[in-house]
């Protein structure tokens, strides 16, 4: 197990330089080109290959790229083609924000999500059913950035009970958590549902009741334990997802998140920000995956006994090799 875990871990840097490499070829096939945007409207070509010179931008395409992994793998994101200033220091700031947006909006998807789409299987095709899978079609269907608007409409310009931007407190954060927890919580739902109803139906949940165990311990123990592992993926997948997918949310709230700096930066073209941000945004991604592989392992008895059995399989092969085994 430990070592499944350490070859994940290994293979995330790989990822990354792929990724990052990806994004600055991308970046590069674009005809703009970043010295004349940082050029005044009148200026000498000396001027030209000094600020050339200054970025690096003056060396070859792969030379540029390597320098910016050396200096990145330091903490070193390059300097803003916009701001002139150190890319490091105005997005890593950011990254608590994106992250505690897409951190609680992620648990109350759950708290609210797993009991409600659990009650919708058990209570199949009952008018509680319906109706949740009525509404959730319809939050489904609404707009993020549509359904932020008019938030601030009704509470923040009628009714005055939030802040229309920016982050003033805890009361900053109530619409724009609501407004990125519905249409996640929609398919979460229904999700959770599916998976319940297709456990529900497995021959161990009839012969755990043909047994005479109460309801409540074939729900929660047998069927909602073994649904669990769908949901962890999901769940992963989407919070991974909400860190990057902030970017309407963090617009129209004016949230000084990695998403807000990563749009910011496409807008004005900003290739140290954009690679600065997507490096993030894929580590967020990564990790995400390497803690569902691992959850996987913690929740279902059969992947544990899968790293088990491979264990006892190299000491037979080795007390043979001995001639332990004749």
């Amino acid at each position: 197990m430990l070592k499944y875990i350490l070859k994940r871990i290994l293979i995330v840097p790989v990822l990354l330089l792929f990724v990052a490499f990806f994004v600055f070829i991308l970046l590069n096939l674009s005809e703009a080109d970043p010295v004349l945007q940082m050029m005044p409207a009148e200026y000498t070509q000396v001027e030209y290959d000094a600020m050339a010179a200054r970025f690096g931008l003056d060396k070859p395409l792969l030379v540029q790229f390597g320098n910016w992994v050396v200096n990145a793998v330091q903490g070193d994101f390059g300097i803003s083609y916009k701001t002139k200033g150190p890319v490091s220091g105005d997005v890593l700031y950011r990254i608590p924000i994106s992250w505690n947006l897409a951190l609680i909006t992620t648990l109350l998807m759950i708290v609210i999500g797993v009991p409600l789409g659990a009650l919708c299987a058990v209570k199949q095709y009952s008018t509680f059913d319906n109706i949740t899978n009525v509404l959730a079609k319809f939050m489904g269907s609404i707009p993020g950035f549509w359904l932020g608007l008019m938030l601030i409409q009704v509470f923040s310009i009628k009714l005055g009970w939030f802040p229309t931007f920016g982050m003033k407190g805890w009361r900053s954060w109530v619409l724009p958590v609501f407004t990125f927890l519905l249409p996640y919580l929609a398919n979460y739902l229904r999700q959770v549902r599916s998976a319940m109803l297709d456990c529900i139906r497995q021959d161990y949940v009839r012969t755990a009741r043909s047994k005479g165990a109460k309801e409540s311990v074939v729900i929660y123990r047998d069927a909602l334990r073994n649904a669990l592992l769908p949901i962890i993926t999901l769940t992963g997948g989407i919070f991974a997802s909400m860190i990057g997918g902030a970017v309407m949310i963090e617009k129209v709230f004016a949230f000084p998140g990695i998403g807000y700096k990563i749009l910011e930066g496409i807008n004005n073209r900003d290739m140290p920000t954009i690679l600065a941000c997507t490096m993030i945004l894929s580590l967020f991604t990564i990790g995400a995956q390497l803690v569902i592989d691992i959850s996987y392992a913690l929740v279902d008895p059969r992947i544990r006994a899968t790293f088990a059995g491979k264990k006892k399989v190299k000491k037979l092969d080795a007390v043979k090799a001995t001639g332990g085994g004749e």
